[in-house]
């Protein structure tokens, strides 16, 4: 029986996908035990994938760190190869063809069946290896988790942490749909299959240029309505809890004047350092700031915002050596 079987370029030749040969009038692809004749090739499967997930053949390249060109040769050589079209091009977006659905689909399987053949492999030579998706909100990615990931692949060097940024609610959304392994967020939602381990205590504060320091040492919570804000996307972590606590004190966020709207924690510090206006962020993110004079903050009578940091993975997804020890090395290097 002759088809296509999809391997990795060097490595044994286990069966894992096999496309019928009937394949442009069938259009079905089937996960069979099986010896085929033709190969797919590892890495244009992998580049079709990743044009499928972005829409994008120059995103794909970034993310995969080749050149559109070598992605949109990989794809076409794969389309060639199959005698079917995988995606149409409009314009500069990408739309996955019938076939190309199919073909995703089942790539993903044979994917994860590999991922989960080697883990457990792996296992069997208590060799902690593998490859661990960690999403992060923009404070951890930036001032926690750097520091404690390269110590941890310090200790296990056969591992490969992927760090995806995003926001709060992006990132939770991820680990519940089964498209990050681990997340690390500022802010707990009440997400019944999700597990939030709390890892490091936080401060938000709210922060200005010099000039916007306040003459008599700290300001109401009512003349927060009268200045310029650099506020933060409706997905954030810490917007989320300041605008919660503003609320107890009879204070709604969207009275606020908003002069500029970002979507990261650096973006807010260097609004307010340009003198943009005030905002609200981490003490962990301003430290250095603060202690520099280069950023005051202003103290507002009776607010204390406190929050935790949190690991979050799903409760129903089984974990892996690697992602297990990295959870435990990150709660006790954070706490």
């Amino acid at each position: 029986m002759s088809g296509l079987q999809v391997r990795a370029a060097g490595t044994f030749c286990t069966p894992v996908m096999c496309v019928k040969p009937n394949w442009p009038n069938a259009l079905a692809l089937s996960v069979l035990p099986m010896y085929c004749i033709d190969m797919i090739d590892f890495r244009r499967l992998e580049a079709f994938c990743k044009v499928y997930e972005l829409r994008s053949f120059s995103r794909a390249g970034d993310e995969l760190f080749l050149s559109q060109p070598t992605i949109s040769a990989h794809v076409s050589a794969l389309e060639k190869e199959l005698d079917v079209r995988l995606l149409d091009r409009m314009g500069r977006g990408v739309l996955p063809t019938p076939a190309g659905e199919i073909l995703y689909r089942h790539a993903m399987t044979a994917f994860a069946s590999l991922e989960t053949a080697h883990l457990e492999i792996s296992q069997l030579q208590d060799i902690i290896t593998g490859e661990v998706p960690v999403g992060a909100s923009t404070i951890p990615a930036q001032y926690l988790l750097p520091p404690v990931m390269a110590a941890y692949m310090r200790s296990f060097p056969e591992v490969q942490l992927q760090l995806r940024t995003g926001d709060t609610g992006e990132i939770i959304r991820k680990v519940g749909a089964g498209e990050l392994t681990l997340g690390v967020v500022g802010a707990h939602d009440q997400q019944p299959d999700i597990v939030f381990t709390p890892i490091i205590d936080d401060e938000l504060i709210i922060i200005g240029a010099p000039d916007f320091a306040p003459r008599s040492g700290s300001v109401s919570c009512e003349s927060l309505a009268d200045m310029p804000w650099v506020v933060r996307e409706a997905g954030s972590g810490t917007w989320k809890i300041f605008s919660a606590a503003l609320g107890t004190h009879g204070i709604d966020c969207r009275s606020f004047r908003p002069v500029a709207c970002v979507d990261s924690s650096q973006s807010v510090i260097q609004c307010v350092r340009a003198g943009l206006g005030v905002s609200v962020t981490s003490r962990i993110a301003v430290a250095e700031f603060l202690s520099r004079g280069e950023l005051v903050e202003i103290t507002v009578d009776g607010l204390d915002v406190r929050r935790e940091f949190f690991c979050i993975y799903h409760s129903r997804r089984q974990l892996f050596p690697a992602a297990r020890h990295f959870i435990e090395f990150l709660t006790k290097k954070c706490r």
